[in-house]
């Protein structure tokens, strides 16, 4: 797995929405922990869904997902332990 600092800021994660790895960050910071959360402050996910994670995106055509960023950010401290 990488780690948030490894991926770059301005890498679109969704392109329906174009809603970039910086704002997902950004929305992780600001409280938004979990799957529905972070698509309600952040729109991504909510046209196509293939960004949300791996089995909704079975030709792999993001790099990264929605489920593997909030992996990521509470396995880096980002987000407050359930």
């Amino acid at each position: 797995m990488k780690t948030i600092q490894e991926v770059e800021d301005i890498y679109v994660v969704c392109e329906c929405m174009d809603v970039t790895y910086g704002e997902i960050l950004q929305a992780i910071r600001e409280g938004n922990c979990d799957l529905d959360s972070l698509m309600d402050a952040t729109d991504a996910g909510t046209a196509c869904g293939k960004c949300k994670s791996r089995e909704e995106d079975p030709d792999e055509e993001r790099a990264i997902h929605l489920d593997e960023i909030l992996a990521m950010a509470k396995a880096e401290g980002l987000c407050p332990k359930q």
